[in-house]
């Protein structure tokens, strides 16, 4: 069978021999593109404040999840880029399977000031602490090497 022909029994097996190439592509849209170019110059992050029921998107948006309506421009605001750690895991073995030399800390962090939250790495001396609740930082490239990317955020760290 070939990529043209169309498969109508679900239970017959299928398979490709060799390589397939899968490129993926995806974009930050106008919000994140918006939130990235802030980044690249600034030590803040950006949000966007709902006009209708005044809930704080983090990451930003351009409509109200909740309203359905449109978030104008004047409603774009800075907040520091820091949180509080809502959980965090310990991970020791990394994507392909092997153990890794050093364990990283991931968080979900409640960013401050808005009602929404990010994943990001947490840079600590003490692995086995419970860091629930614990204030952190991000820490960003030097503006100078920055690429309006998510990985301008280098990681995090407890204040």
């Amino acid at each position: 069978m070939t990529f043209t022909e169309k498969q109508t029994d679900p239970t017959a097996p299928t398979h490709w021999r060799g390589n397939m190439q899968a490129d993926y592509l995806y974009p930050s849209g106008v919000a994140g593109d918006k939130f990235f170019k802030h980044l690249k110059g600034n030590d803040s992050f950006l949000a966007t404040i709902c006009p209708k029921c005044e809930k704080i998107f983090f990451p930003p948006r351009l409509y109200c999840e909740d309203c359905f309506v449109e978030i104008p421009d004047e409603n774009w605001t800075e907040v520091p880029a820091q949180g509080t750690i809502r959980l965090f895991t310990t991970a020791t073995i990394n994507a392909h399977g092997k153990k890794m030399k050093t364990p990283k800390m991931v968080a979900l962090i409640d960013i401050e000031k808005t009602d929404g939250a990010m994943l990001g790495i947490i840079k600590t001396t003490d692995p086995d602490k419970d860091h629930i609740g614990a204030k952190v930082k991000a820490v960003l490239k030097p503006k100078e090497r920055r690429e309006g990317v998510i990985k301008d955020i280098l990681y995090f760290e407890e204040i």
